[in-house]
């Protein structure tokens, strides 16, 4: 090789070495999939990249540090997914200050749930799963030289053939359990899950006794507890710790009975207990339990007791000083009498209680002038009593009331009466009359002052009158003869809307009256002394509404309402009384909803008819010889409620 190419290798050696150690992929698009579960976040980049996965479970994100990329600006936009039915909300990419080679990418999530996070070339993908359940693959790193690495690719080696779960004793009679030499896929790979679902319905068992473990058979005779132990992992399939105090032997007889009915029953021979962490099972006596439960509350107590103690005002808005203030004591430190600790797997009766201070080391203190609440306590207990100030001194709910009072009246008369008479002559003169007046005046009598037409029926209707009065002397004995019939009808209709409106607080009550004076006669007695007593008195007939609401949390009102109506009545004889309507009733109703909560119909119908017997029963002329009228009234009353909480938002309901 020449010298002038010797010259050039090692210059493009040289080049490539110092350069390559700066070169960064670049990130070219970040996707997000909300429509599956789990959903997928995926991460390309046009060069390979490393990551390293943070998770905040505090503040509920997830972070990926991704080495040896760089991301443009159009690329480092936020992705918000608030709109998707995902645990996922934010996705903010971005460079990260001071570091030219590191992208930084952080998932903000709604509730924290497990995620899983591998690389396939120069592709990452986040599965999140949107139940809260953990992603079915299991979480694995990244491989250096980019491929991708799984459990199939890499599967555990297999037991070898004289592997045995468990040594029994000399003296065992028999073990058949097909479930705890191999365990069931599903069971094995959500034992390394921290919500596990097995481990969970065990906890639960020991408290409700429901049992729903795969059937396993136990016959062992004075085997070591802890060789049981073993088994029982074996075929539940997650992990198990026995303590250093756990001792003794036990004998068997357990045939196709679940294998969580069969650890509780073992706990309850041996006085043992278990204590969950994550994954992890741990198997203790029900002492040693109870011993290190007390430790950690005196140790915490004790921690406590040197932790400096912090002041801190609170500005009351809306809640009551005083009852603030009793609500924040029975948090404050120190204030529980005692403290029982339960092992669980242990009877209630096991409780034990520690031996803590009763008396309140904290302070709250009000001050009325500034309307605020001094609290001097552990800054974790201020923290405390901060969050439940904040869900308490919310505004007190004002509901606003609206009723409509509607009532309608219609009525309608009709009358129909007669008159037919004649009278005789000379000294033996006669007259006869059949429902009409005298028939030896003429129908348009002066002395009755009564023309045709201008006359008045029942209830002060107007009539029409017609009749003839012919002379008839030419009939021996007849002077004259008289008739006369009038017709009449009367009808009326009136419609009165009252509408109270008033605003009120949650659970408060509220009135609104409207009055009108009525002079009502007070009926005449007698007191001793013979003196007699009467007149009459002013009375209000009222239009009145009283109601007391119940906010409830998800928007509705439950109102306890009382409505009068009163009105002025004409009575027989020209006096004057009060008719009342009143309704009382609680009704929940939702907010801006209009309900009817009460209504009144009445018909009244009469009729009535006299005359000469037989002869007003006559067709078509009969009615010369009597009277009939016919009275119809009708009357209507409803009531409407409307309430609308007018603050809803800001008193922190639930809509």
């Amino acid at each position: 090789m020449s010298c002038r190419m010797q010259r050039v290798v090692w210059v493009l050696l040289l080049v490539f070495l110092g350069a390559n150690p700066g070169i960064a992929a670049e990130i070219t698009s970040i996707d997000f999939k909300g429509t599956s579960d789990p959903n997928e976040i995926t991460i390309q980049a046009d060069g390979p990249v490393t990551f390293d996965k943070q998770e905040n479970q505090q503040d509920k994100q997830l972070i990926l540090e991704l080495k040896g990329a760089t991301i443009s600006k159009s690329n480092s936009r936020k992705i918000d997914t608030s709109s998707f039915n995902s645990k996922v909300s934010l996705i903010s990419p971005y460079q990260v200050e001071g570091q030219g080679n590191t992208v930084r990418v952080v998932v903000q999530m709604r509730d924290y749930v497990p995620s899983d996070v591998t690389q396939d070339g120069n592709t990452i993908r986040v599965k999140v799963a949107s139940s809260g359940a953990a992603p079915a693959v299991a979480e694995v790193p990244p491989d250096p030289n980019g491929e991708t690495n799984s459990a199939e690719s890499n599967p555990p080696p297999p037991p070898p053939d004289n592997a045995s779960p468990a040594t029994p004793a000399p003296d065992a009679l028999a073990v058949q359990s097909p479930q705890a030499t191999a365990p069931a896929a599903s069971e094995t790979a959500s034992a390394t899950d921290p919500k596990n679902s097995s481990l969970d319905k065990f906890m639960d068992s020991q408290g409700n006794g429901s049992f729903t473990g795969k059937p396993i058979t136990l016959q062992l005779r004075d085997v070591d507890l802890r060789d049981v132990f073993r088994l029982i992992g074996d075929a539940s399939g997650f992990n198990i710790i026995v303590g250093d105090d756990v001792q003794g032997k036990i004998t068997l007889s357990l045939v196709n009975v679940p294998w969580d009915q069969a650890l509780d029953v073992i706990f309850h021979s041996a006085h043992l207990g278990a204590e969950r962490t994550n994954n992890i099972l741990r198997i203790a006596t029900l002492a040693g339990l109870t011993k290190e439960k007390v430790d950690e509350l005196n140790a915490k107590k004790a921690m406590e007791a040197s932790t400096p103690q912090v002041t801190q005002i609170f500005a009351i808005n809306y809640a009551n000083l005083s009852d603030m203030q009793a609500t924040l004591m029975k948090f404050a430190s120190g204030a529980q009498a005692s403290t029982v600790v339960t092992i669980p797997g242990a009877p209630a009766a096991a409780g034990v209680s520690s031996p803590v201070s009763t008396t309140s080391t904290a302070i709250v203190q009000l001050d009325n002038r500034t309307n605020s609440i001094v609290v001097r306590d552990f800054p974790e207990n201020i923290e405390r009593m901060k969050k439940l100030i904040e869900l308490l001194d919310t505004q007190t709910p004002q509901v606003m009331i609206e009723a409509k009072i509607v009532e309608a009246t219609e009525g309608f008369s009709h009358t129909i009466s007669g008159g037919f008479g004649l009278g005789g002559t000379g000294s033996t003169s006669f007259y006869g009359s059949f429902g009409g007046g005298d028939p030896l005046d003429t129908l348009l009598s002066t002395t009755t002052g009564t023309a045709i037409g201008t006359g008045s029926g029942a209830a002060g209707a107007k009539t029409g009158s017609f009749g003839f009065s012919p002379d008839v002397s030419f009939i021996p004995g007849v002077q004259a003869i008289n008739a006369v019939l009038q017709l009449g009808e009367i009808e009326n209709q009136a419609k009165i809307i009252t509408s109270p409106k008033m605003v009120v607080l949650n659970k408060q009550r509220a009135n609104i009256v409207e009055g009108q004076p009525v002079l009502v006669p007070i009926p005449t007695t007698v007191v001793p002394g013979g003196t007699a007593t009467g007149g009459s008195a002013v009375q209000q007939a009222n239009i009145s509404m009283g109601v007391t609401p119940t906010v409830t949390n998800d928007g509705s009102v439950l109102l306890d309402l009382n409505v009068e109506r009163d009105e002025p009545l004409q009575l027989s004889g020209g006096q004057t009384g009060i008719g009342a309507r009143t309704l009382t009733t609680q009704v929940l109703v939702d907010s801006g909803n209009t309900l009817v909560i009460g209504g009144v119909y009445v018909l009244d119908k009469q009729h009535s008819a006299s005359g000469m017997p037989f002869l007003r029963d006559i067709p078509i002329i009969g009615a010369l010889f009597g009277d009939s009228s016919d009275t119809t009234s009708r009357s209507e009353l409803f009531i409407f409620i409307t309430p609308r909480i007018i603050n809803m938002k800001e008193a922190g309901l639930n809509t």
